[in-house]
């Protein structure tokens, strides 16, 4: 048990020491009466309000002399009446000089028989305040900078992260959404090695964040969920130098790159079709003289002659040889292209007759072309040959195992943007798509990027001509071609065709296209009062490719189609001024062979109350939209 200490009382402060106290405090201490005048005050108050002596401030008016704002007295003069004190009560004051300052009053009233008197402690806070604005700007200004750097980083295509020196993410940051689809912060208390689901330390990303954590800036190139990013990353230290992790940040140039790929495959691509076309164009020039000589041999020989018959083989040769020529110049997009208008249906119904005898019985084939397909802008030859060369290809791909070939046609509107499985790519328009599937052993990424190579085949009787005649006609028509597959997938063949009356938008009288000048892509206007609606409709249809005017309201949008053409309007139903039935009929009289589309989140019955070619109910889908535009665009480009 503690032993008790011995009691103290405290020390009473004679009146010398509290006079001494009272003189010698930096605060302020003065008693006032009820009419506003300093009964007493202590040296500093004096020095806080800059006069040179008690007796200056005593001649004083307190709420007229002293206040900034009388009425601040008056209010302060009845909390002190109401409770009987205040409590750091601000206050704005007026110095000898004319500055004012900021301060707090502590005080208490009290009742005597001279009447009420009111003591209180000033402190000046002036100094303090500013100094508070002064923080709170720069803490302000710093808020702004970061929230324009995060928007910067989440508008431009990067991610941004750190990680400890456990490896452990510790923030991430930047176009994660947009990106990847992942939430912001999804992996953020994850190490590396849990994210990429490895122990291993040589893994590229994990090498090289230990290199950061090392003190070294790296950069590199790295794939992640289909994706390339070029990676940096850079140590992250403390004031002393000290490195307490990494901090990196991945731009993705997917798309630059794949641009690259797209310039190399074309120049490969235009250097195999010059080779191809050069030999076969001499190699003609040879064959001219060996058939010319077996047939001037043949007219000369008797039919029984015993030299006819080996004249007879070479003849034969020749002409075998020359439909290789002729597939050689097709790959080289030398080719003669008749183009005329051609259904496809009827191409495609014709081929798998024909091929069906060759076709075995444990294949099955399946056709799914559209009878009311556009026409399409080919050399019926050419277009037939493309397709029984794709079929072909699907039956051999399939060989003695049982499967299934399908083929399909349908429109496709296309934005011009590769993909990585673009083998030739398309400009932006409207393409009628040829799509043969089967679900054979499908290739390897190697094969892939040879398939259309001249004399490259993995047949054993193969001569390598087919697909490369394929792509040369493609090319030759301004198609394009996409091949999907993976081994033990199945293969995807796309060619994308132009369409009669639909790759380029119909021409108003005077031969001009509607929309951009000079341009295939069609011209949307949108009108709608919701600003997030204008944004990301427009986001939408400029992904999709088209070119997009947006406006806020109706008579702005009627004063654009006034003024330029377009293809397509897609209006909301419901918006303050001229909207509805009004802009419809408005927008009719202007431009009245132009489509439109109504955008609402009214009427779900769609059924509008007017008579317009389309409804979109919002929320709407991208792939909504897409078809919804794209029907439009060719049900009024096959008007008359």
């Amino acid at each position: 048990m503690q032993s008790a200490l011995p009691s103290r009382s405290m020390y009473q402060p004679s009146e010398e020491d509290l006079a001494r106290f009272y003189e010698r405090s930096p605060v302020g201490f003065y008693r006032s009466n009820a009419d506003g005048r300093f009964i007493f005050v202590n040296p500093a108050m004096v020095k806080i309000l800059g006069y040179e002596s008690a007796d200056e401030l005593s001649q004083l008016s307190i709420g007229d002399d002293i206040y900034v704002n009388p009425g601040e007295r008056i209010a302060l003069i009845e909390r002190y009446r109401q409770l009987g004190v205040v409590d750091g009560v601000k206050v704005r004051w007026r110095r000898k000089d004319g500055s004012e300052i900021t301060a707090r009053i502590f005080g208490y009233i009290v009742n005597s028989e001279a009447g009420t008197i009111f003591d209180a402690t000033l402190v000046d806070v002036t100094e303090l305040e500013a100094t508070e604005a002064a923080l709170a700007t720069k803490a302000q200004e710093l808020e702004t900078s970061t929230t324009k750097l995060r928007m910067f980083l989440r508008q431009m295509p990067v991610l941004v992260w750190t990680v400890d020196r456990d490896l452990r993410v510790t923030s991430s940051d930047g176009a994660v959404k947009t990106i990847l689809g992942h939430e912001r912060g999804m992996h953020v208390g994850r190490t590396l090695f849990e994210l990429f689901r490895t122990e291993d330390r040589t893994f590229v990303p994990i090498a090289r964040h230990d290199d950061a954590l090392a003190g070294n800036i790296v950069t590199y190139d790295w794939e992640y969920e289909g994706k390339i990013f070029v990676t940096t990353i850079a140590p992250q230290r403390d004031g002393a130098g000290n490195v307490l992790g990494a901090i990196s940040i991945a731009l993705d140039v997917t798309a630059h790159r794949r641009l690259e790929k797209r310039m190399v495959e074309a120049q490969r691509a235009e250097s195999l079709g010059v080779l191809a076309g050069g030999l076969a164009h001499d190699f003609n020039n040879l064959l001219v003289a060996i058939l010319g000589n077996a047939d001037l041999g043949l007219r000369e020989l008797s039919p029984t002659a015993a030299a006819r018959a080996p004249l007879q083989n070479v003849r034969d040769a020749a002409l075998r040889a020359a439909e290789l020529t002729t597939q050689l110049l097709a790959y080289a997009g030398r080719g003669d292209v008749a183009s005329s208008e051609v259904a496809l249906a009827p191409v495609v119904d014709e081929l798998v007759r024909i091929l069906q005898p060759s076709i075995p019985a444990h294949v099955r084939v399946s056709v799914a072309v559209d009878a009311d397909l556009p026409k399409l802008r080919a050399d019926s030859g050419a277009l037939r040959q493309v397709v029984m060369n794709l079929l072909s290809n699907a039956r051999d791909a399939l060989g003695a195992h049982p499967g299934t070939i399908k083929i399909a046609a349908f429109v496709s509107r296309e934005s011009g943007d590769a993909t990585g499985d673009d083998m030739l790519p398309v400009a932006a328009g409207v393409y009628a798509c040829i799509d043969v599937v089967d679900d054979g052993p499908g290739m390897t990424a190697e094969i892939r990027r040879r398939i259309f190579d001249p004399f490259f085949t993995t047949k054993p009787t193969g001569h390598g001509l087919g697909l490369a005649s394929v792509i040369g006609i493609v090319r030759a028509h301004s198609g394009g071609i996409r091949v999907f597959s993976q081994l033990g997938a199945g293969t995807r063949f796309q060619i994308l065709w132009p369409v009669k009356g639909v790759g380029r938008l119909p021409s108003p009288a005077g031969g001009a296209t509607q929309g951009s000048p000079g341009s295939d892509r069609a011209h949307v206007l949108v009108i709608d009062d919701d600003e997030m609606v204008r944004d990301v409709l427009g986001r939408m249809l400029d992904d999709l490719g088209y070119i997009t005017s947006c406006y806020p309201e109706g008579n702005a949008g009627v004063a654009a189609a006034a003024a330029q053409a377009f293809d397509v309007a897609i209006v909301d139903l419901t918006m303050p001024g001229l909207s509805g039935a009004p802009l419809v009929a408005e927008l009719r009289r202007l431009l009245p062979t132009m489509p439109i589309i109504v955008c609402s989140g009214y009427d779900r019955d769609h059924k509008g109350p007017m008579p317009v070619d389309g409804y979109l109910a919002k929320p709407f889908r991208l792939s909504d939209l897409e078809s919804l535009v794209n029907k439009v665009l060719i049900k009024a480009a096959q008007k008359p």
